[in-house]
């Protein structure tokens, strides 16, 4: 099981509830939440990303790929049941190929996630009690 969490995700005047998967392998130097081109339209999320945004290559397992990146486009919080944290701005990546929300290193860290075991999907906030053990959630395909 990989490590997914909840997420409100902002865009403008949207907003937009989400399971995204935690990616440390997402290396970026800002914090970056990747998106399917189907996840903006889908929320109606109108942009024009030839004019808002710019193409981007990322290297990925599948080998290269271009992606648009509109710089400070969203802000995320994390959203559990006994409490919401975050409200960090990130780069929004908006990906032709990719089905699921993923978020960035440099951003899993912004929200003060810290992860306790990958494969069994446990994690934590950072200030969370040291006992405090919170779980992944099941993968949301767009």
């Amino acid at each position: 099981m990989a490590l997914r969490i909840k997420i409100k995700v902002e865009v403008g005047a949207k907003l937009v509830e989400t399971r995204a998967l935690v990616n440390t392998g997402f290396e970026t130097d800002e914090p970056q939440l990747l998106v399917p081109n189907r996840f903006l339209s889908i929320n109606e999320i109108n942009l024009d990303l030839r004019e808002a945004g710019r193409p981007v290559e990322y290297g990925t397992a599948g080998g290269p790929i271009s992606m648009y990146v509109l710089q400070d486009a969203c802000s995320i919080s994390v959203i559990e049941p006994d409490r919401t944290k975050g409200l960090v701005k990130a780069d929004l990546v908006v990906s032709p190929v990719e089905r699921e929300v993923i978020i960035s290193d440099t951003l899993a860290d912004s929200l003060e996630i810290v992860i306790l075991s990958p494969g069994r999907g446990c994690w934590k906030f950072v200030d969370d009690p040291p006992e405090k053990t919170r779980t992944s959630y099941a993968p949301q395909i767009w």
